[in-house]
């Protein structure tokens, strides 16, 4: 009778077994776990992404601004010069007629004075004659005259004839005055075209320098929108990239609360199926609650014979057999001191659960294949917090697990029950 019992026993403990290993079996491994408070990172990173980007878009619109401004300015600038370019050619022009004019007036004073001189000359030389002939001209005409009236005609007729020559001089010297003059006026208009024309130039001059600036600034301006563009871009493209990750951390989480809940159920129904095996019911005394379905231990606390160095040296906690990417839940609660790499225990992560029982304790997790919680978090108990792995010092898939108190690791297996030990685990 108690031989059918002990086999009815031993049949529902392998079918439970059979049943968890093959639930373990089938949940995929995660390349690295992920927490809420990472997915609250990357949200807070495309927060400031948003933020950058609605920042350099305004940055953009104002250079484009500035750039429609200068683009404005430089046309206009433009066409003051070819205006400039244009009074400056007609001022030349003008400045050309008014030397036509001037030769021209240059050489009709020439011929005015030519003439003058003539005429100065010739009213001269009569003067003369008449001085050299003296009163003998008179008397020769008094005598050849037939009468006093007759000689006083022919004097007026000299008077006349001096006279006529005298008013002929003074026209040739108006003319010539009158055509100074009108030189001169325009010698005058011309100085006057030439001092406009240097302003004119001087103007041109300056608004080249203006034109020269402002290209330089529409060049600038131009490099300045091209590369906060850029910048825009690959703000825009790393906030995308930023949200499919959101997304993606997000289904992760997802599945890695499905495979936890999986992981709990299994646990759950290998215990229902009764006591014992690899994975059975595991007691717990005190605060502290056994870390994963898995109840076989491989390596006991205590002195044993290291498995890769081959020496004898203390090993500070139990090894767990579990699967590969079995869940680990914490101990207690607590919060994350420790989550990454640990020399030779690899991923690791270590909960500080503060004072239990007038004593400080925390608890370690080794050789993780994924750490789910990240330094500072809060953890509470049975909380999903990695997955076991064979990273660091290990010869395969196991959990290596340590409770400590302010002494150091201590040995807790008395403060479970329920476990199953390898032949040579030390237990």
């Amino acid at each position: 009778m108690m031989r059918q019992k002990r086999t009815k026993w031993l049949s529902a403990a392998i079918a439970a077994f059979a049943a968890l290993s093959l639930v373990v079996g089938i949940l995929p491994a995660p390349a690295y776990a992920v927490t809420q408070a990472e997915i609250d990172e990357l949200e807070r990173q495309k927060k400031k992404l948003e933020q950058q980007i609605e920042e350099k878009q305004a940055a953009v619109d104002e250079l484009e601004k500035q750039h429609a401004d200068a683009t404005e300015l430089k046309e206009a600038l433009d066409e003051r010069n070819v205006y400039l370019v244009r009074q400056i050619r007609l001022n030349d022009e003008q400045i050309a007629i008014y030397d036509a004019m001037i030769a021209q007036k240059a050489e009709e004073v020439k011929e005015a004075k030519r003439l003058e001189d003539e005429q100065l000359e010739r009213w001269r030389n009569r003067v003369r004659a008449m001085e050299e002939n003296g009163n003998g001209d008179y008397l020769a005409m008094l005598l050849n005259s037939n009468s006093i009236g007759e000689f006083l005609t022919a004097i007026d007729d000299i008077g006349e004839i001096m006279e006529s020559d005298k008013l002929l001089e003074d026209a040739y010297i108006a003319a010539r005055e009158n055509t100074e003059r009108v030189k001169a006026d325009y010698e005058k208009y011309k100085a006057g075209l030439e001092v406009k024309k240097e302003e004119l130039e001087k103007e041109q001059a300056k608004l080249e320098e203006e034109i020269i600036e402002a290209t330089a600034q529409l060049e600038k301006l131009k490099q300045d929108i091209e590369k906060n563009s850029d910048e825009l871009d690959k703000l825009n493209e790393k906030e995308e990239d930023t949200e499919a990750l959101i997304e993606k951390k997000k289904a992760e989480l997802e599945e890695q609360k499905r495979r936890e809940e999986e992981a709990r159920q299994a646990a759950a129904a290998a215990a229902a199926g009764g006591g014992g095996g690899t994975y059975g019911t595991v007691t717990g005394s005190g605060n502290f609650a056994w870390p994963c379905a898995c109840t076989y231990i491989t390596s006991m606390v205590g002195n044993r014979l290291h498995p890769i160095s081959g020496v004898w040296r203390y090993h500070s906690g139990m090894d767990i057999g579990c699967q590969y990417g079995d869940a680990v839940w914490a101990s207690d609660g607590g919060t994350v001191i420790l989550a990454g790499v640990n020399g030779g225990y690899g991923n690791c992560i270590i909960i500080d659960h503060g004072y239990v029982n007038g004593d400080t304790y925390s608890t370690l997790y080794g050789h993780l294949s994924s750490i789910g919680v990240s330094v500072g978090q809060t953890v509470s108990q049975g909380q999903y917090i990695g997955a076991v792995g064979s990273t660091g010092n290990s010869t395969g898939p196991h959990l290596h697990f340590e409770i400590r108190n302010s002494s150091g690791p201590t040995d807790f297996s008395w403060r479970f029950s329920g476990l199953t030990y390898a032949p040579d685990s030390g237990g």
